[in-house]
């Protein structure tokens, strides 16, 4: 029997999908890109900060806040991933990105592997409430960055066996009945360098997840 497991700092009711924000409320979470300026890495970074409570609404609202105040923490980051990074025409580097969530937030546990990386340890990560943005490679050119927030998972506890990754797709619209928009199925391993399938309501494609940051408050 399949099971699913969801970080614990995520919630979906009528409200829709939500986090616990730094302030305390519990705030929207997904991020479509459109609604802030930025790159499907930006857009899972911001989502990942709200789902460990480090930034709010308030802090992203940049229709209300044109320019993030630099002077604070958060303002700097805000200002780097949204003014710097808006429109990365050759990707954003999750190495890269890591490097610089080191030195721009303060009181965060920011954790980056490479592709030798095994599906255990997103697993593991998730099941200890820490979301991790994904970056995935398909086989038609397709270079992408998603969060992932739950994992579908059988088997008996101690040896279970990952059969999905659920995500936050930031190229879609956020989910209105589910806690994910983005399956990655592992459980149909192919052969080959693209081993799973990505799925979404509009696209199917093989893919390899090429590395991933873990987002966690610093314990």
């Amino acid at each position: 029997m399949a099971n699913i497991y969801i970080v614990d700092s995520v919630r979906l009711n009528r409200n829709g999908l939500q986090a616990k924000g730094s302030n305390g409320t519990w705030v929207a979470l997904h991020q479509q890109q459109g609604s802030l300026d930025g790159a499907c890495v930006v857009y899972s970074t911001i989502m990942a900060l709200l789902v460990i409570g480090y930034l709010d609404n308030e802090d992203i609202d940049i229709w209300e806040k044109r320019n993030p105040d630099k002077r604070t923490p958060k303002g700097k980051l805000l200002s780097h991933l949204l003014d710097e990074q808006g429109l990365v025409r050759d990707g954003y580097s999750l190495k890269t990105l890591t490097k610089e969530l080191r030195e721009l937030c303060a009181g965060t546990h920011i954790v980056h592997k490479t592709k030798s990386i095994i599906l255990s340890s997103i697993a593991d990560s998730i099941y200890n409430d820490v979301p991790v943005i994904l970056r995935l490679y398909s086989n038609n050119g397709m270079d992408h960055a998603v969060l992932a927030i739950g994992v579908e998972y059988s088997g008996e506890e101690g040896n279970e066996k990952v059969n999905k990754i659920l995500c936050l797709d930031p190229g879609f619209e956020q989910p209105t009945i589910t806690y994910w928009n983005c399956v990655i199925d592992t459980e149909r391993n192919n052969t080959g360098d693209f081993p799973y399938w990505y799925i979404t309501d509009d696209i199917k494609a093989k893919i390899e997840i090429k590395e991933y940051v873990s987002v966690d408050n610093d314990k």
